[in-house]
């Protein structure tokens, strides 16, 4: 059935589309890149549209991205009901300003909200992010300072983020209202920590890839001491995931560091190889609930989530562990100094 919308709806829309993974970035290419008049409003078709296409396509963004993976032998909607999905005029502000705003350039005037996100506009600012990845339009965008509040974009998107501007505060970590919206994004979670490894062998500037590597400790050390305390340890799996990939290749600690300028002072280099260890350093606590996990007796409470666990992090097992532990070991080393030419 079609319906009928303004020239500006129809753009308005097809960004939303684009976000929830009904149709494909390039679809919105020409309008992310340059300059187009928003809907001074929007009307009663339009909304109608927005809403239904945020509705079912935030659902099927969930099963897509991490939903459809198995805790025991249930998933994701087979274990809980659908979150709330909770849309307000943010969302169609966020939609303006990346109409407005050419995400090519390297500046752009604020993208400012009235009042705070809900959880489910945050899942769709990490959605978006996640959908310009390779486009060259998700730095700018990543950072605005007001999408830099976001707990779940945060957790989503830290390393992102802090490439030009570190990330001075982290969110507080609400586990029982984003515990929904993270298992929902599991393989989005992963893909983006294993791509922020992956971009660190090409950052030449150690002041960067520290600060990088800062706001990833720090993201890591909140999330992780909030899920603990809230008895949530299967939410951390998304890092076993990243790194069960990472440490499949036979990985050497200087290829986080490779591009790393040698002729920058060694004080900034050392702390940067330290830094550049935050996701494989954050493994050393994840080894620790592994182990504690192990010994859970079966009379003891929570026996079958531990026993769940075990299981899954199979994958990365003592063996990753170890070796993750290792290429820490060796970026804590102090560089090696560059050789002095004979004259």
């Amino acid at each position: 059935m079609s319906i009928h919308v303004t020239r500006a709806e129809s753009y308005l829309l097809t960004l939303a589309r684009v976000t929830v993974g009904v149709v494909p970035p390039m679809d919105a290419m020409r309008l992310l890149v340059t300059s187009v008049t928003p809907p001074p409003k929007l009307g009663p078709t339009a909304r109608k549209a927005l809403s239904d296409t945020l509705a079912r396509g935030s659902v099927l963004s969930l099963a897509r991205q991490g939903g459809w993976l198995k805790d025991g032998p249930l998933r994701l909607w087979e274990r809980h009901s659908a979150p709330p999905l909770t849309f307000s005029g943010n969302t169609v502000r966020l939609f303006s300003w990346l109409l407005t705003t050419p995400l090519a350039e390297s500046d752009a005037g604020p993208l400012l909200f009235k009042g705070q996100l809900t959880v489910a506009e945050d899942f769709l600012v990490a959605l978006t992010i996640d959908r310009l990845r390779g486009s060259g339009c998700d730095s700018l965008l990543a950072r605005q300072l007001s999408i830099r509040k976001l707990p779940l974009t945060t957790l989503a998107h830290a390393g992102l983020m802090a490439r030009e501007v570190g990330i001075d505060e982290v969110p507080k970590f609400d586990v029982p209202h984003l515990a929904p919206f993270v298992e929902g994004l599991r393989t989005l979670l992963s893909r983006s920590w294993l791509s922020a490894e992956r971009s660190k062998r090409d950052l030449t500037a150690p002041d960067m890839l520290s600060r990088v590597g800062r706001a990833q400790a720090d993201v890591l050390d909140a999330w992780l001491a909030a899920i603990d305390q809230a008895g949530r340890r299967d939410l951390a799996t998304f890092l076993i995931d990243a790194a069960s990939t990472w440490l499949a290749a036979d990985r050497s600690a200087d290829e986080l560091t490779r591009s790393m300028s040698p002729d920058a002072p060694l004080r900034e280099r050392t702390d940067a190889r330290r830094r550049a260890a935050a996701m494989l350093r954050s493994l050393g606590r994840l080894r620790e609930w592994d182990q504690q996990h192990r010994s859970v007796r079966f009379i003891d409470d929570g026996y079958a989530l531990a026993q769940r666990l075990v299981v899954d992090w199979e994958r990365l097992g003592e063996r990753g562990f170890t070796r993750a532990a290792n290429l820490v070991t060796e970026l804590d080393a102090i560089p090696t100094l560059k050789p002095v030419e004979p004259a």
